[in-house]
């Protein structure tokens, strides 16, 4: 025992004087030690001259030194026991070595593990015990607040090493302490003993004595809160010092709740809800916690009555008083909630609580402070949860307030929004806060808020009508909107009436306008017919009376307001098939006679035609409350809008096949207006028959088409003549000749306009007469019209891809017969093609549009090297295709985007730039070679072809890991015609080779086209001869060798169906079926006996169609 002694004695010999803070408790590396923590100690704080490190260098010296006279090894272990003692030894009166000791203590232990615990259970036991009776004892509180604290800690992690479910005595007393040392005074202390008494609750429930670690917690819990509970009860002060307990307790609690019985919740939750009152006392704010986390654990049914009485003495503390701090009442208000929320469904709680739980924080609604905006928000979700607006519909009719008055559900409603509107009477302006309550009760309450918040909504209206600030106005037009959306627009004009006096020339409420054409959803068009219209004309006959002035500018104003209200009433309009008869007229009338209204009777159809279609689909719901959401800066998480709900998906298929009804007529009537306007006209008569193309099916359409084109006799769309003397006769044409060209032209210009309408939703026999009719514009070089042409056709290739590839190498002759020169229009529609194009073909990802798409690429680049207003438009295009790849909905959209991207590189970069990325560039793609699939195998042929023909073959061989240099060896042989160039690829037809042995070459020069310099105007012989119809084709090269590569396309595209000439059918002569792609797109040309030629599918199936084509117009002498 004496050698025992030494350690403190060490301890204290080395510095009597010591501060109390622990040491750094960063783990030992004890494994560089052999495990001997003295030694592992040293190392980390032998240099150190503070004193607490001396004196634990000390102790861990002396306490070694016992060890190796007893001949015990040198591990954390073999140190606890000793240390233990030697600390109990020093004791109060030796604070210095206790603190040495006890940081030892606190190093030591986490290296000793606890499952399985390596301490004989005897030795833990005894330590633990001896831990405990050294923090129990009196004079404990006299030692620095570090000792304390690592003795805690220490405790800790001893007793997870006990059995508590062999022996629990041995837990109860360390339990028992580390409890007491969770309500210390010293707050360092008592947050390390409630860790620790946490973790030891969890061990303790997991060795299956929860109920006997609850029961010492319930102990703690009386203990201290029996006193706090009389001094309440009596209206005593509670003195500071056994406050401050209780409020420890409270807190250490807090903590436990998970890991209590569900006995002991119910305990302490009837014991710690008598401790509110309606005064505010130095525990409120932990009882509040403490009731909160417990009420989370506990079921509605074992503690409803305590429920219901917490609920009264909750609601009891929430009127406002300056002596309440604000955080209290945000945290009541949440308790309250959070009973409710319990209580759902067991009862009706609410109808008592919410009215009386409104009037008593209606003050906080309109102080302007912080907590006003959390006061708000607890009672919104307070509304949101609790208050369902079916409760006050009956038979699916409104219930009228005769019927509320006798109902507690109502009665109880009528209460809140007699408080609320009140609360509103005493603002000046009303704030956010309160405003936002009201607005989330509008659209809960639905088409009920018509008889519950009238009296709010008129007092809102009064506000409206005297607030001049911008941002206040704001937010009371958004819950008037609120009202609109809920109620409907009918009732609300009820009771804020827009009129307008004759004889004063005045309109009232005026500024309700503009808000209900932003909240007027689901309305029925009758009301509009039959109530706005009628003042709107009303208004207009007085503008028109009156000339000048601002009274002119006023009615002016209210009659634009007036139908602009037009489209808002056909917003998801819930009357169509009742409604849209008379609808229909108003519209023919305004597009005929007014020029002002036909933007507001434009936007009107859309709405119509686009609402119907959303409300027959199966998204329309969430789609459409995302929309209503919007509207509202406060963003509602849920609310109603009933005569949406009402509104089947049946009925409005119902009102669609109303609108396809009338579509057809409206379509050529629309069209003849079209025809005939202005062109800012036109724009807008262009978003109507988009819509009613949508309804009326291509059949219409087409008749429509076909009529027109008859009408305006241009069934014979003459091409460019043949020769020059046609082009002398053209220059000899008189000015009469002149004028008819001119019209002529301004026809077509039209009729292009109504393509690029109807061609979203046109059907192949449609498509091929219409690109039938772009075809003949853009090939006779004379007519003016080919920006609207191009425009048109990118249309086409945009929406229709399936058919665009069906005719790929049709579209590709026709847009490079175009140059652009100076015209920016022309320009920008043909590089829009090529955009839509270049999509589709990598999407398609097949060997023969992949190499078109290159040739794309190549023209792309030349506009990239041209001026400045070209290179803008080309990068433009660029960034498009590759945002449309980057979002692409299919699992192949990187690699899309990736081969895009070495498209591009390959293809615009200067041999000498791409000699420093092919090392990149081959370590990329030629992984890609091994793959079995044909499709990957032939596009990285294609690319080391590009490589090998820009920086050498040696130099791209230098580059090739050796487990590749056969295949880039078989890519160079292929290239000068030993072999195919991947196996398994299909070989170029041989007659291809023998018409045209130099086709490759030819490829690889317009590949290059594009660094090299190559002006845009280059003969498209030379561009497009990667098409393999191209190759035979002497007659296009023929006309290419003229210097007119425009002339040549359109004298082979004209002379395709035999010896009709320069005639242009409206059908396409190729079809593309889907199955069978592949072989559709790979065409053979066959020379006719007129000297043109003629394409025909490779399978030979079925020959090409004729359609109706275009006649030859007989010109006058």
């Amino acid at each position: 025992m004496k050698r025992k002694q030494r350690a403190p004695a060490a301890a204290a010999n080395a510095d009597p004087d010591s501060d109390g803070e622990e040491p750094s408790q960063t783990p030992l590396p004890l494994e560089s030690f052999s495990g001997d923590a003295c030694a592992a100690l040293t190392a980390r704080y032998g240099r150190s001259a503070a004193p607490q490190h001396r004196h634990l260098l000390a102790s861990a010296a002396a306490i070694r030194s016992i060890l190796l006279d007893d001949g015990m090894p040198l591990t954390p272990a073999s140190y606890l026991p000793a240390a233990v003692a030697a600390l109990r030894a020093a004791g109060p009166a030796d604070p210095a070595a206790a603190s040495a000791l006890a940081s030892l203590l606190a190093i030591l232990l986490p290296h000793i593990p606890s499952s399985p615990s390596s301490l004989p259970p005897d030795a833990a036991s005894e330590s633990a015990s001896a831990l405990a009776a050294f923090l129990s004892s009196p004079d404990a509180s006299q030692l620095p607040t570090g000792t304390v604290r690592s003795v805690v800690k220490s405790l800790g992690h001893l007793t997870l090493h006990l059995d508590a479910g062999a022996d629990w005595d041995a837990v109860a007393a360390p339990l028992e302490a580390l409890l007491a040392a969770s309500v210390d005074q010293r707050a360092k202390v008592r947050k390390c003993a409630q860790e620790s008494v946490e973790k030891l609750f969890a061990y303790l429930e997991q060795c299956g004595c929860a109920k006997k670690a609850s029961n010492a917690a319930v102990g703690m819990f009386e203990k201290h809160i029996s006193l706090a509970r009389s001094l309440i009860n009596s209206n005593s002060d509670i003195s500071e010092g056994k406050e401050t307990d209780a409020a420890h307790m409270l807190g250490a609690m807090v903590t436990l709740v998970p890991y209590l019985s569900k006995k002991a919740r119910k305990k302490v939750f009837s014991d710690a809800y008598q401790l509110l009152s309606p005064c505010f006392t130095p525990l409120t704010r932990h009882v509040l916690r403490l009731l909160a986390d417990l009420l989370g654990h506990l079921k509605a049914e074992t503690v409803e009555s305590e429920v219901e009485s917490l609920v009264s003495l909750v609601v009891a503390y929430l009127p406002y008083d300056e002596k309440k701090p604000d955080d209290t009442i945000v945290s009541a208000l949440y308790l309250m909630k959070s009973c409710l929320d319990k209580l759902v469904g067991c009862s009706k709680l609410w109808v008592e609580v919410l009215p009386t739980a409104f009037e008593a924080v209606s003050g906080y609604l309109t102080l302007g402070r912080k907590c006003s905006d959390d006061v708000a928000k607890v009672v919104q979700d307070c509304i949101d949860s609790h208050i369902d607006h079916n409760v006050f519909v009956t038979n699916g009719s409104q219930l009228n307030e005769c019927d509320a008055e006798d109902l507690s559900d109502q009665t109880a409603m009528k209460s809140i929004c007699l408080t609320i509107n009140s609360r509103l009477h005493t603002c000046a302006y009303p704030p956010d806060s309160i405003l936002t309550v009201v607005l989330v009760l509008f659209l809960k309450l639905g088409e009920s808020s018509f008889v519950f918040m009238k009296d709010i909504l008129l007092t809102l209206a009064q506000f409206a009508m005297k607030m001049d600030k911008e941002s206040q106005l704001k937010n009371v037009q958004e819950c008037i909107g609120a009202a609109v959306v809920a109620m409907g627009p009918y009732k609300v004009l009820s009771l804020v009436p827009i009129a307008f006096d004759e004889d004063r020339l005045t309109c009232s409420n005026s500024w309700l306008l503009p808000i209900l054409d932003k909240y007027t959803y689901g309305a029925p068009l009758q009301l509009f017919l039959e109530h706005i219209v009628p003042l709107a004309k009303s208004v207009q006959n007085a503008s028109d009376r009156v000339k000048k002035g601002r009274k002119h500018k006023d009615l002016q104003s209210w009659t634009d307001q007036l139908w602009n209200l037009l489209p808002s009433f056909c917003r998801y309009s819930v009357d169509v098939h009742h409604s849209f008869g008379s609808l229909s007229k108003l519209l023919v009338e305004i597009f005929k006679c007014d020029e002002c209204l036909y933007k507001s009777a434009a936007k009107a159809l859309q709405q119509l035609v686009d609402g119907t279609r959303r409300l027959s689909s199966n998204s329309q719901d969430v789609e459409i409350y995302m929309e209503l959401s919007a509207l509202f800066s406060s963003k509602p998480i849920s609310f109603k809008c009933p005569r949406l709900e009402r509104f089947s998906k049946k009925e409005a298929r119902k009102d669609l096949k109303v609108l396809a009804s009338h579509s057809a007529n409206l379509l050529c009537t629309f069209a003849d207006y079209f025809l005939e306007s202005s062109p800012e006209k036109r724009a807008h008569l262009k978003v109507a028959l988009r819509c009613l193309a949508q309804l009326s099916g291509s059949t219409n359409i087409c008749e429509l088409f076909v009529s027109l084109v008859k009408r305006f006799d241009l069934e014979n769309t003459q091409l460019e003549p043949d020769s020059q003397e046609c082009k002398t006769d053209v220059d000899r044409k008189d000015e009469e000749s002149i004028d008819t060209t001119d019209e002529l032209n301004n026809r077509r210009s039209l009729l292009l306009d109504l393509i690029s309408t109807f061609a979203e939703v046109a059907d192949e026999d449609l498509l091929d007469k219409l690109f039938g009719f772009i075809k003949s514009c853009l090939l006779n070089s004379s007519m003016p019209c080919h920006s609207k042409a191009l425009l048109a056709l990118s249309i086409i290739v945009k929406e229709h891809n399936e058919y665009s590839m069906a005719h790929l190498d049709e579209i590709l002759l026709l847009l490079h017969g175009i140059k652009p020169a100076l015209d920016r229009t022309v320009l920008e529609s043909q590089l829009l093609c090529y955009q839509h194009l270049l999509v589709h073909m990598i999407k398609v990802d097949e060997e023969n549009t992949s190499k078109k798409a290159f040739l794309i690429l190549n023209e792309l680049i030349v506009a990239l090297k041209s001026k400045k207003e070209s290179r803008k438009l080309a990068y433009d295009v660029l960034l498009a295709v590759s945002a449309n790849l980057r979002s692409s909905e299919s699992n192949s959209a990187d690699s899309d985007l990736q081969r895009l991207f070495t498209m591009v590189l390959v293809t615009s970069l200067q041999p000498e730039k791409l000699l420093n990325l092919q090392a990149d560039i081959m370590s990329g793609i030629l992984p890609l070679s091994s793959i079995t699939k044909h499709h990957f195998k032939w596009k990285v042929v294609l690319i080391v072809e590009i490589l090998i023909r820009k920086c050498g073959f040696d130099a791209i061989n230098l580059v090739t890991p050796d487990k590749y240099k056969d295949f880039v060896k078989s890519v160079e042989e292929g290239r000068k015609g030993n072999h195919n160039l991947a196996d398994g690829a299909e070989s170029e037809p041989k007659e291809h080779e023998q018409h045209d042995p130099k086709r490759r070459k030819r490829v690889d020069s317009n590949a290059e086209a594009g660094q090299e310099g190559t002006p845009s105007h280059r003969p498209p012989s030379k561009s497009w001869s990667a098409g393999k119809k191209q190759a035979k084709d002497s007659h296009f090269k023929k006309g290419a060798g003229k210097g007119n590569p425009r002339h040549a396309a359109k004298k082979h595209q004209g002379k395709a169906s035999g010896d009709r000439g320069d005639r242009t059918n409206f059908k396409s002569k190729s079809k593309w079926q889907p199955g069978n792609r592949g072989d559709k797109l790979r065409g053979n040309n066959t020379k006719s006996r007129g000297g043109a030629f003629s394409k025909t599918q490779n399978s030979g199936t079925r020959a090409p169609g004729h359609s109706p084509s275009f006649k030859k117009r007989k010109r006058t002498a």
